[in-house]
């Protein structure tokens, strides 16, 4: 086994380490606080996910247009000046080397180059200002999702612990039972939180690249147990 397939391998199973412990920690966390809590933490969750989206898809455009495109289109425009280059069609196959000059993050770099052509080929010049675009709505919709996830989510669980909680916890409910669900629901919820942390890493970070030898390259992925049972079945999450 060659060096770099044995640290795929060591990837993978590290990987897989770190999401048995989020989702037995919250099994665990089900087991002792019961059925009725767990429910109003994945209410809360599923509320914060659905929240977080539904900003993005609302407002992000309107955030990028607003407040964030002229600072990208100013971080691109001196990395393109620094590189001699200049803001005509030519010179669109140079994007991806202006990007690598910008002190960008890695994330918001990722197929910016082709969704250019895209964005091109149904009419602008300017790739520059489509560039510019495309990473300020990304970043946009990142910032609102995670604002929108937080926030609502705490709200939820603020609601749903101080009104609903105290009405159904003064039900005659059988303990072993409330437990038994709390044990379920809590793998449910630690779950879906697992594959947020590892959807979210993998979009964003750009030490955990695809390339081989690291945490998400082909090999690493097949080489895991839990890990690659995400890329499975929940193939739209990996998805840049």
């Amino acid at each position: 086994m060659s060096m770099v397939a044995s640290m795929d391998l060591n990837s993978g199973i590290l990987v897989d380490v770190v999401l048995a412990v989020i989702i037995l920690w919250k099994l665990i966390s089900g087991i002792r606080n019961g059925a009725v809590r767990m429910i109003g933490g994945l209410v809360s969750l599923g509320c914060g996910i659905y929240g977080g989206g539904l900003l993005r898809s609302m407002f992000s455009e309107v955030v990028a247009k607003r407040w964030l495109e002229p600072g990208i289109r100013k971080v691109l425009d001196t990395a393109m000046n620094s590189l001699g280059l200049s803001d005509i069609l030519e010179n669109l196959d140079s994007l991806n080397s202006i990007l690598d000059t910008s002190r960008l993050p890695g994330f918001l770099k990722l197929n910016v180059l082709e969704q250019v052509k895209e964005r091109l080929s149904s009419g602008g010049e300017s790739f520059m200002a489509n560039a510019a675009e495309v990473v300020s709505q990304r970043l946009a919709g990142l910032i609102l999702f995670l604002l929108g996830l937080v926030l609502i989510t705490l709200l939820v669980r603020i609601l749903f612990n101080g009104v609903v909680d105290p009405v159904i916890s003064g039900l005659p409910v059988l303990n072993e039972a409330n437990r038994f669900l709390g044990a379920v629901l809590g793998a449910v919820l630690g779950i879906l939180i697992a594959g947020l942390v590892l959807a979210l890493c993998y979009r964003l970070l750009p030490v955990f690249s695809q390339k081989a030898g690291s945490i998400f390259s082909d090999q690493s992925i097949q080489g895991s147990y839990i890990m690659k049972l995400y890329f499975r079945f929940f193939p739209r999450a990996f998805r840049g």
